[in-house]
């Protein structure tokens, strides 16, 4: 037996055989002998699904949302005021320069890079430095106590390439270090800003 016009759902005739609320059902199950025997075989069933109403999400206390933001907050601030020269060995701060951030530049086979961070003997290399673009100043590079370069001075900014090139060897890293003096060839006691470039 089929149903005289469009059936009606188990699922609506489970929450009309709970409540009995629905006067279209009532009156389509009346007349249907298919849909009024389908809402017969809900009612006999045990396991009639209760009609569920979702309760209210409990409201969160304010300090659910004040925390996160509280955290965000002190990370930000860190990030500002933490000084950057703690973890940045190619950062000095030389008076009457400003900061000095150290830079290489490798240079292998015709290919020219500034992110290498090894070496093969055949290698070459340059110091690049960026300093406020105001400033002057005189550089020396130390390299393990040898000065592969001689003492120069030069005018800050960006990225400045500090005159002349070397060449890196052994089997153990080598630091490389720049000292910074506004007025003179840096004295050797003077606070280095080091990078380490080790064998390949």
């Amino acid at each position: 037996m089929t149903c005289i016009d469009t059936p009606i759902s188990w699922l609506r005739l489970e929450r009309f055989a709970l409540d009995g609320a629905d006067a279209q059902i009532a009156a389509h199950v009346a007349m249907c002998p298919a849909c009024g025997r389908c809402l017969a075989k809900v009612r006999d069933d045990v396991a009639l699904l209760p009609l569920v109403v979702p309760a209210k999400a409990p409201r969160r206390a304010w300090w659910h949302f004040a925390l996160p933001a509280l955290a965000l907050a002190v990370a930000a601030l860190l990030l500002v005021v933490w000084p950057r020269d703690r973890q940045r060995d190619n950062v000095v701060r030389v008076k009457g320069v400003g900061e000095v951030i150290l830079g290489i530049v490798r240079e292998r086979d015709g290919v020219v890079r500034d992110d290498a961070t090894t070496f093969l003997p055949s290698d070459r290399f340059k110091v690049i430095l960026t300093c406020p673009p105001a400033a002057s100043a005189w550089v020396d590079v130390d390299i393990g106590g040898d000065h592969p370069l001689p003492a120069t001075r030069i005018a800050c900014g960006n990225r400045v390439v500090v005159p002349g090139a070397f060449h890196l060897t052994g089997t153990a890293p080598n630091q490389i270090c720049v000292r910074v003096d506004a007025e003179a060839a840096p004295r050797a006691d003077a606070p280095p800003a080091c990078l380490t470039i080790r064998p390949e």
